[in-house]
């Protein structure tokens, strides 16, 4: 596998443990195959792999990023944990709930449970329940006969039949009414449904992959969410931490993504430097691996392919002050003094020119004499607190 790494590779193991699992999968493994199995199991394995090369964009044909595992992004020890029961439950047909804040990547993980699963050649398909009116979403997941309600001209399928013998996501579970859940509940007891104004029941074939970035077992307590529809998703659980609480993979996270950013731009790949992915790694992200991708892809285009410098991520307000919590991080300098050096210094490199300075930093002339203008106030504020104190 390390020699080959342009090579889509199925590794086949007599000890399918989570350990195995993991350790193919990072290693860019494209799918596992436990011992025993048929010729069947052999023929799928291989149908999913070529369907994955189909679906394969071009810009990863001289490899790197291959194979369902590399959609679940970081391999520090906390998300090697998610690795590892991703690559575990995949295979099945049991029930996963994903949790954790708000873009720390749980639809990601849901897609590569799928790619793994033996559905991959079916439809993965996603709802977002905090999207939809209460009145929607139950159209939306059943569907609905025509004449169901007003403005219903004709049958409409819902994401359950759009869904079936492949995967259905619903996004933000917490958010679905309880009303909606004992229906919901019925379905994944009885494996069957009716549209919406419908008396004809159909069956279902579909795997359910639920998320939330809510505490589930306190809204359960709360009686805002059934226990009964909690424990019938929550038969694999698995929890995302949030990107502050797995800083080490910042530097490969911010790679992918300015090659990512960089490819779908039309852009030459900008250069990064040491300096900049450890300021990088020292931030809180609270927006976690969304708002690092976001500002990543901003920094990347403000760059037009020149190297990446920190004001491109400074100036567009994603960045919070630097983390404290250890000795060595003490000593940093806040986010505004980082800034304010920077500013300075570009002004300093070409000799006062705000043009040319403010174009190397990326910000417009107005912003940098904005910034300037308010360097003097704060300083001359503190000059007055400073003889004030002295008086």
């Amino acid at each position: 596998l390390a020699r080959e790494q342009g090579l889509p590779v199925i590794v086949m193991t007599a000890y399918a443990t989570l350990a195995v699992a993991l350790a193919a999968l990072r290693a860019g493994a494209a799918d596992l195959l436990p011992k025993p199995f048929g010729l069947r199991e052999l023929e799928a394995a291989f149908a999913r792999l070529g369907e994955s090369e189909r679906r394969r964009p071009r810009s990863e044909a001289s490899g790197g990023g291959r194979g369902p595992a590399r959609l679940i992004l970081g391999c520090s020890e906390a998300m090697a944990r998610v690795h590892a029961l991703a690559a575990s439950v995949a295979p099945t047909k049991a029930t996963v709930l994903l949790t954790g804040e708000s873009g720390t990547g749980k639809e990601l993980v849901a897609a590569a449970i799928h790619a793994m699963s033996r559905r991959a050649q079916s439809s993965f398909v996603k709802v977002n329940c905090a999207a939809i009116t209460d009145t929607l979403l139950e159209s939306t997941l059943f569907g609905h006969e025509k004449g169901a309600f007003t403005g219903a001209i004709k049958r409409t399928p819902g994401k359950f039949e759009l869904a079936q013998g492949g995967t259905l996501l619903l996004d933000e579970i917490s958010e679905m009414k309880v009303e909606l859940q004992s229906k919901l509940l019925r379905v994944l007891q009885e494996r069957e449904f009716e549209l919406v104004g419908g008396t004809r029941t159909l069956p279902v074939d579909v795997r359910i992959i639920a998320t939330s970035n809510r505490n589930l077992k306190e809204a359960v307590r709360r009686g805002q969410f059934r226990d009964d529809l909690y424990f019938r998703l929550s038969v694999v659980p698995i929890h995302l931490p949030p990107l502050r609480e797995h800083r080490e993979d910042i530097p490969d996270l911010v790679r992918h993504f300015v090659n990512q950013a960089a490819s779908e731009n039309g852009l030459a790949r900008p250069e990064l430097t040491p300096v900049l992915l450890r300021d990088l790694q020292r931030q809180t992200w609270p927006g976690n691996i969304r708002q690092l991708q976001n500002a990543v892809e901003r920094a990347v285009v403000m760059a037009q392919g020149q190297r990446l410098e920190l004001a491109h991520f400074l100036l567009e307000d994603d960045l919070q002050a630097p983390a404290r919590g250890g000795a060595e991080l003490d000593a940093e300098l806040t986010l505004k003094e980082m800034e304010q050096r920077m500013i300075m210094a570009s002004l300093a490199r070409f000799s006062e020119n705000r043009t040319q300075a403010a174009r190397h930093l990326g910000i417009s002339v107005r912003t940098l004499r904005n910034k300037l203008n308010l360097y003097r106030e704060q300083n001359r504020r503190a000059g007055g607190a400073s003889r004030a104190a002295t008086a």
